[in-house]
């Protein structure tokens, strides 16, 4: 007689396969505490920069515009022409001499242009001259003119004033009415831009010549080689290239 007792059924083996200890480098490292570390370096790391850069020392090299007034490079429109230094012949390249130097000061005195051999030479301080005709730098008159097209003729040392207010100067002398019309008319156009420009007839120059200058910047050429595009493009490089009083 068969037995009534139930076969126990039998259990199989489960399919998963038994999970491998952790034993990988990734698995040992405290991931979230590392981020923090590296967060809290990364702080230390910028608040030193932060420090550091805040008591660099200013004296150590030109500021902006002593390097503006130092960029010899062809792209810029017009020839460069090297900083007049002053009376001391010093020329100051370090923040340090701004109040000290005299290489823009004010002088109530008429400065002559330099002669050839005073440029060959190279002594343009012992007298003090003008290194380039129209001038391009160097102390000047107290006062600037304003930035318009001028009625009547201004001295060159208070032109030179408004270089250093970062602005362009146009120079001409020529008696045709035809060009300084369509000089005029480029300026006030430039002038409608907000750009800082002013034009003056300048006979201390050769006649028939016409002049576009900022600070350490000249581009001289006779009359019939005029065209609106060539000073416009002096204006619009130049125009507060450089410019150490913000203008």
């Amino acid at each position: 007689m068969p037995s009534s007792t139930p076969t126990p059924q039998r259990v199989r083996p489960s399919a998963a396969a038994p999970q491998r200890a952790k034993t990988g480098l990734m698995d040992k490292l405290p991931i979230p505490q590392l981020a923090i570390g590296l967060v809290v370096l990364l702080g230390v790391l910028y608040l030193a920069y932060s420090v550091i850069q805040a008591n660099k020392d200013p004296n150590t090299g030109p500021v902006d515009w002593q390097t503006a007034e130092l960029n010899s490079s062809s792209t810029i429109p017009g020839q460069y022409v090297a900083p007049n230094p002053g009376a001391d012949g010093q020329l100051c390249t370090v923040a340090s001499c701004i109040a000290s130097m005299d290489d823009r000061a004010h002088l109530q005195e008429v400065i002559p242009i330099c002669t050839a051999d005073q440029l060959a030479s190279g002594n343009i301080s012992k007298p003090l001259c003008y290194n380039s005709n129209p001038p391009t730098s160097g102390p000047h008159s107290g006062t600037p003119m304003p930035f318009k097209v001028l009625d009547n003729p201004a001295p060159k040392e208070n032109l030179v004033h408004n270089m250093e207010h970062g602005g362009v100067v146009v120079w001409y002398n020529t008696d045709d009415a035809n060009v300084i019309k369509q000089l005029a008319d480029t300026v006030n156009s430039e002038l409608d831009r907000r750009r800082l420009v002013v034009m003056s007839k300048y006979t201390e120059m050769e006649p028939n010549t016409i002049a576009v200058t900022s600070w350490t910047r000249l581009d001289k050429f006779p009359v019939t080689d005029f065209n609106k595009k060539r000073v416009t493009d002096f204006i619009e490089e130049n125009s507060k290239r450089f410019n150490p009083e913000g203008f």
